[in-house]
């Protein structure tokens, strides 16, 4: 087996025309894939950078398309890293860049990396312990890879479920298998473990993003509680290596579709309520007019628009009173709103009918497959209540009703209310910016009007 996967090292142009054959094997799938749907063929830019990406974008491809696409590419994937590691053996040039075959787009750069770096002479390790073998380690980082990959893909695509499963499970599933493949047959340090969890979780990073499965901010995101359960998993892996039966680490890939299924037939609908008070030196009726002009949000978005999450830019009023169309502009989109609650001067609400993503990913393509951004984070009723204070001052609440439909929740929920609360903060800010100003200069014309009257008196 292991010299059909790692055959001999080839030379130069061996090298080069099977590795080529390999990555055009994926041009052709999707030259085929987008004719058998009559799709029009078009060689862009995102094309020659992910061919398998062009399908999937494809309204009519379908899903067997997508995900046999997906599977194509982890098949070209595997071939490359086991020819590349006998490339890269022959050049002395460690298997760094063999395994950077196993990533769309930046495969054909190592490719051509392997194929014309010439032969380097590195002096023998003097430690008398047992070599090695030069594909051990790149076989746990490439199952690690997979599996994260495969997993979303799966969760993603087919079942629609961001939760347990997806979040919590698969990260300590592919430290677990990386860390059990690493140690099989010798067993490593723990930071050799560690860093081969670790480079399957990068490898698996880029790949997520070539295959447009997710976004910089999402992985950002999970990336700290990832982490964590990836090295403990890789921890466990490593001992596990140790027993008899080297099949039963696998045997736990079985439980990730049936969490997959369980979180999305059972989603969470977790109540996110905010309330944020600000004090203005107006009178309500200054707020009131701040809060329901058509006018942009002056105030800069911060770290949200950093963070690419949703943010508003501006809002509009349609009408007055309640059943009112309000039209709320965000960073991602706009918001079809209507009025529910119409007190001039004391109360303003409104319900979100419909909302557009919660967040713009960063990515180097237009589209991605991210289900997450769009019915995951829902907004509900918003509320703005003025209450009257001494010196002509009123102290402005926002409530702002969420439901959050993403576990595991104890992670996900105090993220959530920390970019809703710098979102609300930021508009009473802007708000009690431009109802100061416009009290002012509400003085500034009685003023003006009482020295015109006086003088004309006089």
């Amino acid at each position: 087996m292991k010299r059909l996967l790692f055959p001999e090292a080839p030379g130069a142009l061996r090298y080069a025309a099977t590795a080529g054959a390999l990555i055009a094997v994926q041009y052709g799938f999707a030259a085929l894939a987008l004719l058998s749907v009559n799709a029009p063929f078009i060689p862009d830019r995102d094309f020659w950078l992910f061919p398998i990406r062009t399908v999937a974008t494809v309204p009519d491809a379908g899903l067997f398309l997508t995900i046999a696409g997906f599977a194509l590419c982890l098949l070209v994937a595997a071939q490359l890293v086991a020819l590349s590691l006998r490339r890269a053996a022959a050049l002395d040039r460690g298997g760094m860049l063999a395994l950077i075959t196993m990533v769309p787009t930046f495969q054909i750069l190592a490719v051509l990396a392997l194929t014309l770096l010439p032969r380097r002479r590195v002096p023998a390790p003097e430690s008398g312990g047992r070599p090695v073998p030069p594909h051990q380690m790149a076989i746990g980082i490439l199952a690690g890879m997979a599996l994260i990959v495969t997993a979303v893909a799966v969760s993603a695509l087919t079942f629609g479920s961001y939760g347990w499963g997806l979040f919590v499970m698969t990260p300590f599933l592919v430290g677990l298998i990386t860390g059990f493949l690493v140690n099989r047959g010798l067993e490593r340090s723990k930071t050799d473990t560690l860093n081969a969890v670790a480079i399957a979780g990068l490898l698996g990073t880029l790949a997520l993003l070539m295959l447009a499965l997710e976004g910089f901010m999402c992985i950002m995101l999970i990336a700290p509680l990832a982490i964590v359960l990836a090295a403990i998993g890789g921890l466990v892996g490593r001992a596990a290596a140790r027993q008899v039966n080297p099949r039963q680490p696998f045997y736990s890939i079985a439980i990730l579709p049936l969490l997959f299924a369980f979180d999305a037939a059972m989603p969470p609908e977790i109540p996110v309520v905010t309330r944020t008070a600000i004090t203005i030196a107006a009178p309500p009726g200054a707020v009131w007019q701040s809060l329901t002009a058509d006018r942009p949000v002056a105030e800069a978005p911060g770290i949200v628009g950093l963070a690419g999450l949703a943010y508003p830019v501006a809002s509009r009023l349609v009408g007055e009173g309640e059943g009112a169309h309000r039209v709320g502009i965000f960073s991602t989109g706009i918001a079809d709103e209507r009025v529910t609650v119409w007190r001039p001067g004391r109360t303003l609400a409104f319900r979100v009918i419909h909302q557009p993503p919660a967040m713009e990913e960063m990515s180097p393509y237009r589209k991605l497959h991210t289900p997450h951004l769009v019915g995951y984070f829902d907004t509900g009723e918003t509320r703005f209540d003025l209450t009257p204070l001494p010196g002509g001052r009123t102290r402005l609440t926002a409530t702002a009703d969420h439901v959050l439909r993403i576990d595991p929740a104890p992670y996900w929920e105090p993220i959530a209310r920390w970019a809703i609360k710098r979102n609300v903060t930021r508009v009473l800010t802007d708000i009690r910016t431009d109802a100061e100003a416009r009290a002012k200069t509400g003085r500034q014309k009685a003023q003006a009007a009482a020295h015109s009257s006086d003088g004309h008196t006089a």
